[in-house]
Parts: C-alpha cells; structure tokens; sequence
C-alpha cells in the first residue's frame, strides 16, 4: 500500500469516526428529530477538514498523468 493509499484510508477512517460520533450523541441526547442532521453534519466537517489531506503529493502542477511523466513544453505555445 502506497502513501496515497494510506492516506485516503486515513481519511475515509476519520468521516466514518465523526458520522458515528454523531449517531451516537443523537442517541445519547435522544434527539430523533435530528437523527440524520447531526451525523451529516459532522461527517461533512470531517471531509472538508481533511480534504487537504487527501491531495497528498498532488496539486495544478501534475507532473506525471497515469503513470507517464508528462512534458510540460510539448503543449506551450
């Protein structure tokens, strides 16, 4: 498993983690109203707290596309 991997791996374990700290606070507060509300909202924090996480080595200055190293002065004009 690469580091890329690893780190998606990571992330996907952390909005899995906040949904289920969700579903339990709705439980433990006995809030059933917002028994989707809740958990959405912290999975989506979650996912936006870690989406710089998930670009690990990557950027807008990609240097290899599918394996290949790309050359960057063959598309200059």
């Amino acid at each position: 498993m690469d580091a890329r991997q690893r780190v998606a791996l990571i992330r996907i374990a952390i909005i899995s983690g906040a949904w289920a700290l969700g579903e339990a606070l709705v439980w433990q507060l006995a809030v059933a109203g917002l028994g989707l509300v809740v958990p959405a909202l912290l999975a989506g924090a979650a996912f936006f707290a870690t989406r710089d996480v998930s670009s690990f080595g990557g950027g807008d200055d990609a240097t290899y596309w599918r394996g290949r190293r790309i050359d960057k002065d063959r598309w200059r004009n």
